[in-house]
């Protein structure tokens, strides 16, 4: 059975109002990105110690760090040291937490995947060198304003990378977005390949993306749920609205997402087994 969590700063950049908030939704982990008004790779050693002892205290897990590792352009050499620097920061966090995995891009998108797909092997290599020297895994998220934005995108380049150290971060909202049908299509070519998933919905409206509220939009998360039950994904499945409401706030949309998916792991009959019910 998969968990779910919540991207803390879709709640707020107060931590501990998120904390709050996730358990009282009945969430089971916490994704840490940015918080206190910077991203969590620029915590000190005693910042990080503060946030795991606030995670227990709300009863929650981390699921992963989150940084912004490669969302920088392909051909801008000195970021992309920079961007290396900041994930040795971010593995050292995360194992100090006994975390597993970190997300990653592939760079602003410019044109299509094979125009830059050699190239991205090549940036690629130092950060695979050192997942694998580290034992750590790299998760590169399908986002519709990098190179790789689809599952087909996804498969692809993780095909042609040949490192078991890197897998995917399975994104439904950000595929809908760069314009590929996110279940089944998507989904069917990055199953085996996935380590963790964020949740967004999205719709066309008068020709315009938008954010939706979780089952307001128009991926099939029904469809994506029941299948992820039926493969035995036992990973973290992570809120990430996205999505404000008129005249509202990011945590009016957060609970309004969380609140269509709980519907729909009711309507599959499995709301109670995936939600934290211990209060």
């Amino acid at each position: 059975m998969f968990k779910l969590g919540v991207i803390s700063d879709e709640v707020s950049q107060d931590f501990e109002h998120s904390l709050k908030v996730i358990s009282e939704l009945g969430a089971t982990h916490v994704e840490v990105r940015d918080l206190w008004g910077r991203n969590v790779s620029q915590l000190s050693d005693s910042e990080i110690n503060e946030v795991s002892n606030l995670v227990r205290k709300y009863g929650l897990e981390i699921s992963n760090l989150d940084s912004f590792i490669f969302k920088t352009y392909i051909n801008d050499s000195e970021s992309h040291r920079r961007h290396i620097d900041t994930l040795r920061r971010v593995i050292e966090l995360s194992k100090k937490l006994d975390l597993k995995y970190t997300r990653i891009f592939t760079f602003w998108w410019q044109g299509e995947l094979s125009n830059y797909l050699n190239q991205l092997i090549e940036r690629f290599q130092p950060v695979v060198e050192l997942a694998e020297q580290e034992g750590f895994h790299l998760v590169v998220e399908n986002e519709y304003s990098c190179i790789v934005g689809t599952g087909k995108e996804a498969r692809e380049f993780i095909n042609r990378l040949g490192s078991k150290y890197v897998r995917v971060l399975w994104d439904p909202g950000n595929a809908f977005f760069a314009r590929e049908t996110p279940y089944p299509y998507g989904y069917d070519a990055v199953k085996d390949l996935i380590m963790h998933i964020h949740v967004k919905d999205a719709a066309v409206e008068n020709g315009h993306y938008t954010w939706k509220p979780v089952g307001g939009g128009m991926v099939d998360y029904r469809g994506q749920f029941k299948a992820l039950l039926s493969s035995g994904y036992s990973g973290v499945v992570s809120l990430e609205t996205h999505y404000v409401p008129p005249s509202g706030s990011k945590e009016e949309g957060t609970r309004e997402s969380f609140r269509g998916i709980v519907s729909i792991l009711s309507e599959l009959g499995v709301a109670d087994k995936v939600l934290n019910l211990r209060k």
